[in-house]
């Protein structure tokens, strides 16, 4: 279980993404788009080997670069169509930072017209170098959501 959350030891990000945001909650919660832009860079190859996206349901994510696989997994907490996503966050397998413990993502979307304001937050690090790791790689996967939607034919409805 996370310790205490200090102000200072959460991350917050903010961006506009240019698509309804039915259609950025299901960017999040279908194995098949997630693959397409989960990644901290575009050389990384993502795979969802699991994605159960209700709550008390589970989910893990690999990344590879150059031979090596970072698994982060977590259960979901709150599932609320179209508009949060709460769940854990946890290395299972991070070959450069050891254990950085679980945390928790908070994933808001809000409706801005034809546009979709996201707001990220994670909380529950132990200090502020894993905090800034996270930060690192989470602009690389919003850049890729950002790609994807721009250039991704409309997927299916929920």
């Amino acid at each position: 279980m996370a310790a205490e959350i200090a102000p200072t030891e959460a991350l917050r990000i903010t961006r506009t993404l240019e698509a309804p945001r039915e259609r950025v909650f299901r960017a999040w919660t279908r194995p098949e788009t997630l693959t397409r832009w989960f990644s901290p860079t575009a050389r990384h190859v993502t795979r969802v080997p699991e994605l159960d996206a209700r709550v008390g349901g589970r989910y893990a994510i690999e990344m590879e670069l150059e031979g090596k696989v970072y698994r982060v997994s977590g259960t979901y907490r709150e599932v609320r169509f179209p508009d949060r996503l709460v769940f854990t966050w946890r290395w299972e397998k991070e070959p450069d930072h050891g254990d950085v413990g679980e945390t928790r993502v908070t994933i808001e979307l809000h409706e801005r017209g034809a546009r979709t304001e996201l707001v990220l937050t994670q909380e529950g690090f132990e200090s502020p170098k894993p905090r800034e790791e996270h930060e690192q790689g989470w602009a690389g996967c919003l850049a890729g959501l950002e790609k994807f939607l721009e250039t991704a034919q409309e997927d299916s409805p929920e």
